[in-house]
């Protein structure tokens, strides 16, 4: 080629250096030239097989969350940006220099094929170039649940893993976590997998409304309703109120819903809105106390009851039912949250259908903003984690076991629709943090 020719002929020896002019043609023979424009840095000293530290020398573009890449063994190796700080070393004698340090995760070596990034089992060597990832078009891709920021490199979900091995939606309130968790219910109603979702807001009845068979729906709550009037004394107070009938209820209708024949895809409750009774006392002269079942013992009746009817059904390898449980700190508390011993049996009966469940099809999208307060038997279940975020200290030390201390450690400064995503139903290996679907 012309400017290898040309670089032949220049001068050679010891500290010897030569300036060559290249025109436009030239510039694309250097492959490193056709990135110089994205050039962000150079591998610095302390990189690991996980991290790599970088050296920022243009800072242009480069944010919390931004993709990089480095040439390892010929490969595009990607990595996210997760921390920055400032640096001052002695040069000599009182003479210092200053400069800011990246921190970037190791995500894999994109597969274009497979859609998803591969492991890669090495690290770069030091001072290689760092080169920031960025696209000017972005497509989205179906079934896409986010993308790293600035990128078009999207990770996807798979629902029913999602499903079968339960998943977390944690942050606080106002970060969009019902509105990814909409998505992922559509999702699932895409996939097949029929949803009871237990809801205290109600907001799930108006967004999820075109799933929604609006005669299937209000004939199951009157059933419902019904048996929950009434507050019928028995001589023994375990055998009265009107719990038993509206247990027998539930089973019966959450066995009809489960059926493969059973057209319907979504049931919504609100375990609030039903006044379910319980007698405390026993009889005496056909009278006896009562007090109304709080929405946690509500919420472990329907829990049970698809535990039931999806044991019936025989085992299955894909998900076959999903249990949304809205404010979960409030439908299955921590034991040490709960007003009496009856929330504390039921959080232990709800919890028991998540246990069992997964050979039957049976699991769990939970939703909470309370990560302290919702109990952990339920929520160490859950093998996938969408992190948006979070300022308690129990829910970063809990989430740091799962995505990271680095990660963990981001999660108070995360935009709204960012998350970090991280289990068996993401395409990616790693915890990452992603821009989520608007």
């Amino acid at each position: 080629a012309a400017l290898k020719s040309r670089a032949d002929d220049a001068a050679i020896g010891i500290a010897a250096a030569s300036l060559l002019k290249v025109d436009e043609d030239e510039e694309r023979e250097v492959k490193v030239l056709e990135k110089i424009n994205s050039l962000c840095g150079i591998v610095d000293s302390d990189s690991n097989l996980e991290f790599i530290e970088i050296e920022v020398i243009n800072d242009q573009d480069l944010a919390e969350g931004r993709l990089v890449d480095v040439k390892l063994r010929g490969e595009d190796v990607i990595y996210q940006v997760i921390n920055g700080e400032t640096r001052e070393e002695a040069v000599q004698q009182k003479n210092k220099y200053g400069y800011v340090r990246a921190k970037a995760r190791k995500i894999g070596k994109w597969d274009d094929t497979a859609k998803k990034f591969q492991p890669i089992e090495w690290l770069p060597r030091i001072n290689a170039p760092v080169f920031i990832r960025s696209t000017d078009e972005f497509a989205h891709n179906a079934d896409a649940v986010g993308h790293f920021p600035g990128t078009d490199y999207q990770v996807s979900v798979d629902v029913s893993d999602a499903v079968t091995h339960n998943t977390a939606v944690l942050g606080i309130l106002g970060v969009g976590k019902s509105y990814l968790s909409i998505e992922l219910v559509e999702r699932m109603i895409a996939k097949g997998i029929k949803i009871i979702c237990l809801d205290l807001t109600d907001q799930y009845a108006t967004l999820l409304a075109d799933f929604t068979d609006d005669a299937y729906q209000g004939e199951v709550n009157a059933a419902l309703v019904t048996a929950a009037k009434g507050r019928p004394v028995a001589q023994a107070k375990e055998e009265g109120g009107s719990l038993h009938a509206f247990n027998s209820e539930v089973i019966e209708k959450i066995t009809e819903f489960l059926k493969p024949e059973s057209e319907a895809s979504l049931l919504i409750f609100n375990p609030a809105g039903f006044r379910v009774s319980k007698q405390t006392t026993n009889a005496y002269k056909d009278q006896a106390g009562f007090t109304d079942l709080t929405a946690c013992e509500v919420t472990a009746m329907f829990s049970s009851a698809a535990l039931r009817a999806c044991q019936d059904l025989g085992m299955v390898d894909t998900a076959r039912a999903c249990l949304v449980y809205e404010e979960a700190h409030s439908l299955v508390p921590e034991w040490n949250s709960v007003a009496n011993d009856g929330d504390k049996n039921a959080t232990a009966a709800s919890a028991r259908a998540i246990l069992q469940g997964r050979k039957f099809g049976l699991g769990c999208l939970l939703i909470t903003q309370r990560t302290a307060n919702v109990t952990k038997t339920i929520l160490n279940q859950c093998n996938s984690i969408f992190a948006m975020r979070t300022f308690d200290d129990t829910g970063k030390d809990f989430l740091g076991n799962y995505i990271g201390s680095e990660y963990a450690r981001i999660l108070p400064t995360l935009n709204e629709r960012h998350a970090v995503f991280f289990g068996k139903a993401s395409s990616c290996d790693d915890p990452v943090l992603i821009r989520l679907n608007d």
